[in-house]
């Protein structure tokens, strides 16, 4: 063979990069280990659940639980690649047990679920609106503590005291197991730049040129100096109303030079293997000023990622993402930015929500959408436009019908809605879940990608993996290893 071309087929990888896939089977796992592969490729994951159904053409299409052994139907999250889920459903479907499930997988070692060596820092932000100390919905992962996981709970300051007492008496925690630590969120000026203030104010957009003209680059905001030139300024009769509540909200959260008031030096310093909770569920502070603080915190939070992995979540991100509000919207854009970037970022993301109906640029971008149980025909309408998925499981592709006659239309939204608690369907077309026979090899119709493991053995004797691609499967997900704080509370 001429040299120059050998050179050139060097470049050509052998198979593709299997530890980006976001989710891959035991099966699959298993075949590689087979070809001593598997430890290398899948370092770090963690058991989602089981699944129990696939829809579309191609392997496993079709099939029952029964039609393979339950060892080789087990799906594990890949912890080691960074990627990003979208989980909706109604409420008590389940969506908040698997975020904590996730949780558990990134957090949690030595793990009880898979295998962890780096485990990630991981922040979630919760906001419920603020009706009573007795009504106000705590942040389900905060239950994570249960297990050993180090849990804060960054709260408003207004509200500490309040939220404090909540968090010390989780419902179902032992009473010898570790509790949420909670402290008061307080940003420092050295927290500050120039984008988190124009987040905050955007009428001020000039002095805060002029004041990032004279820093030449300097970390850091003078909040004295800021204000000071502020008050110079001339606002015309009831403009600056708003600005005088948007410096009241940010002087409540923020500690000047000089000042104590107890703030611990490390409370922006996210170490692995810890998860932070931004919990700003307070009677004065609404969705709007919780948007507009989440972003600030999130910016903090990706400052020292190369100290770790990170893990980005959204508890219940219906109550306050959406609202066509300036703050929503660019908590919003920030998070789209994260995403479009997170291989770069090494950060997955991780948005719960009752509603689909959110941002539709978010389901376009997750490598995986995770759909609960939901009856609303205008949330299967935000769905079906924005996942591939859907579009084949408009009629069921499989061999045979749950029920009636074979071939029976079974529409996509009626599967939604018999999916009882505990049970989803998955969307993510670069999950790995099968090894498609020999006698499969030419039927693949459904677009999805397949490859040859690269090793020794001849051609004829190679697996064939298979990604999902457009098809999807209804997965049963597992139980939590910490206590189930979301448990529905019955009458007995």
């Amino acid at each position: 063979m001429n040299q120059e071309v050998e050179r050139h087929l060097a470049l050509i990888p052998k198979h593709l990069r299997q530890q980006d896939y976001p989710a891959v089977s035991s099966k699959v796992k298993a075949v590689l280990q087979d070809l001593e592969a598997g430890a290398e490729v899948f370092s770090q994951y963690g058991v989602l659940g089981i699944r129990l159904e696939t829809y579309g053409n191609g392997p496993q299409s079709g099939s029952s639980a029964d039609s393979e052994p339950e060892r080789n139907r087990l799906i594990y999250g890949n912890i080691t690649a960074p990627w990003s889920a979208f989980i909706c459903g109604s409420q008590g479907s389940g969506k908040s047990h698997t975020l904590s499930c996730l949780l558990e997988n990134a957090l949690l070692s030595p793990s009880k679920t898979g295998t962890i060596t780096n485990p990630l820092a991981a922040i979630v932000f919760h906001y419920d609106k603020f009706t009573a100390f007795a009504s106000t919905q705590l942040c389900e992962a905060a239950y994570l503590c249960s297990a050993g996981i180090p849990v804060r709970v960054l709260v408003s300051p207004s509200n500490f005291h309040a939220m404090q007492r909540q968090y010390a008496n989780l419902p179902g925690i032992p009473a010898s197991a570790p509790k949420p630590k909670v402290v008061p969120m307080y940003f420092r000026e050295q927290h500050l730049n120039i984008a988190m203030m124009k987040t905050l104010m955007g009428v001020v957009t000039k002095i805060l040129r002029d004041m990032a003209r004279e820093s030449r680059g300097s970390p850091g905001l003078n909040y004295r100096l800021f204000k000071k030139r502020l008050e110079a300024e001339r606002f015309i009769r009831g403009q600056d109303a708003p600005l005088k509540m948007r410096l009241q909200l940010l002087e409540s959260f923020l500690v000047l030079p000089g000042e104590d008031k107890g703030v611990p030096k490390d409370t922006w310093k996210f170490n692995p293997g810890t998860l932070t909770i931004i919990d700003l569920s307070c009677p004065f502070v609404d969705a709007d000023d919780a948007c507009a603080l989440f972003n600030i915190c999130l910016s903090l939070f990706l400052e020292n990622r190369h100290d770790g992995g990170r893990l980005v979540a959204l508890d219940e991100a219906h109550k306050f993402l959406t609202t066509n509000s300036s703050e929503a919207v660019e908590f919003t854009e920030t998070l789209l930015s994260v995403i479009r970037q997170q291989r770069h970022l090494a950060t997955r993301v991780v948005i719960a929500t009752q509603e689909p109906t959110l941002s539709p640029s978010l389901l376009d971008l997750c490598n995986v959408t995770i759909v609960h149980r939901f009856t609303s025909p205008a949330w299967f309408k935000a769905l079906e436009g924005h996942l591939a998925g859907a579009v084949i499981g408009k009629y069921r592709g499989g061999k045979k019908a749950a029920e009636g006659d074979e071939g029976e239309p079974l529409r996509l939204f009626d599967q939604i809605v018999r999916l009882t608690t505990g049970e989803a369907l998955v969307f993510s077309p670069t999950a790995m879940l099968d090894v498609a026979d020999e006698a499969d090899d030419s039927s693949n119709t459904d677009g999805s990608n397949e490859w040859r493991s690269d090793s020794d053995t001849s051609a004829e004797s190679m697996p064939t993996f298979q990604e999902l691609g457009p098809r999807y499967v209804r997965v049963r997900v597992r139980a939590r290893i910490t206590v189930d704080g979301g448990r529905s509370i019955l009458a007995e």
